[in-house]
């Protein structure tokens, strides 16, 4: 169940994606009741953060321990010492509560430098029972601000798992961006190289977050992709900076972020603007970390890369696309881009929820509900024939 805690949408969007997992530890029902509510801004989250990861570590709750120190970098920029710190008590605490799962850490060389990558096998009974045709692999790609160990523990909401999961950090993406590697558009290289490092001749993707959009760049270019899932759409990354603002003007925010120019007017404003909005501070800096650029005109102008419009039309393999009208980062009305895109697509199928009528599934990556919305792609996996039969085509095209 999706809880406004602070009415702050992107602060109760990371508090729900952290604490949801967690809420039947012992004082958990008090912390969300009183605590959770009063907190009004970054240095606040990360302290409690911090204090239940410590305490959650020293009770032996490795679970609950790496959860909360993903959340206490969450909000810290690359140079604070105390990220990496977090992030490595994360990563230990992450493998301690795992321990005995048929799940191993990779490291897949790319480029000169290496991509961080975790391969948890298929359960060997739901893949004897699974319907002929469900993909033997399915890769699970990040978006702007997770690891690795988040997205491969979203696989535990499948219902059942019949198909190997793979998910990497990909330039400029968690453990991969902390070793310095920058964002790049041509996500199908990165792709490549893990698709070829893990020996797959064809694969599903499932793409979260911005992963929805470059699980569709991705595809477009790797006809080893048989399936594709958007968990959920993801048109534009630059939609990212302006859905906030309210709809009459988003297009002058549209006009500015496209065309950045002049550079030193960009620049002066958006050094001034985040003291006035939490939610723009942190998505500048964590753009900035992303893309190893400093100047926020430079950012913007990177960010114009990532976009479905030079896609339309080439993208064959079967779709299946999320997306919810109170999404915090993607505006609903971006579903009919995102129809027109997929206009080739071997069979789409697009489920929209409503926050009137299903407030849990209508948030950003349907984070109220996981367990209904990795039931509904889960199926759609081993249910969709078309897969297979059109990656033949395409490579042999």
């Amino acid at each position: 169940m999706f809880t406004h805690y602070t009415g702050n949408r992107q602060f109760d969007l990371q508090l729900n994606r952290t604490f949801q997992p967690i809420l039947d530890r012992a004082g958990m029902d008090e912390i969300a009741a009183t605590t959770l509510p009063q907190l009004r801004s970054t240095k606040e989250i990360t302290t409690l953060a911090q204090r239940l990861a410590e305490r959650f570590s020293s009770e032996g709750d490795a679970d609950a321990a790496w959860r909360l120190y993903e959340l206490a970098a969450f909000y810290l920029g690359a140079g604070d010492p105390r990220k990496r710190r977090f992030i490595d008590a994360m990563s230990a605490s992450f493998d301690e509560a795992h321990e005995g799962l048929a799940l191993a850490r990779h490291t897949v060389p790319y480029r000169g430098g290496e991509l961080t990558a975790m391969r948890w096998e298929a359960d060997p009974v739901h893949r004897e029972q699974a319907p002929a045709g469900t993909p033997h692999t399915l890769v699970m790609m990040n978006g702007f601000d997770g690891y690795a160990e988040e997205i491969i523990d979203f696989a535990s909401h499948f219902p059942t798992r019949p198909f190997d999961i793979i998910t990497f950090d990909g330039p400029g993406q968690g453990h991969t961006a902390l070793a310095g590697t920058p964002l790049e558009p041509e996500w199908e290289r990165p792709t490549d190289a893990v698709l070829d490092y893990f020996g797959v001749e064809s694969a599903a993707a499932l793409g979260v977050s911005f992963g929805g959009y470059l699980v569709m760049r991705a595809a477009a270019h790797c006809p080893r992709i048989t399936h594709i899932i958007a968990f959920d759409m993801m048109y534009r990354l630059l939609d990212g900076l302006t859905v906030p603002l309210p709809r009459p003007l988003r297009p002058i925010a549209d006009a500015v972020v496209a065309n950045p120019r002049p550079a030193w007017l960009i620049d002066a404003a958006l050094s001034v603007a985040p003291r006035f909005s939490a939610d723009l501070a942190w998505k500048l800096q964590q753009a900035q970390h992303l893309t190893g650029l400093s100047a926020p005109s430079e950012v913007l102008r990177a960010f114009g890369d990532y976009t479905m419009a030079p896609l339309e039309g080439a993208i064959r393999q079967p779709c299946l696309v999320l997306a919810g009208d109170a999404d915090q980062y993607v505006p609903f009305e971006r579903l009919g881009d995102v129809r027109r895109a997929l206009a080739n697509a071997a069979e789409l199928d697009a489920r929209a929820f409503h926050e009137a009528e299903d407030p849990d599934m209508a948030q950003h990556c349907q984070i109220g509900d996981l367990d209904r919305a990795f039931a509904i792609m889960g199926e759609w996996l081993t249910l969709c024939k078309r897969g297979t039969q059109q990656a033949s085509q395409i490579r042999n095209a």
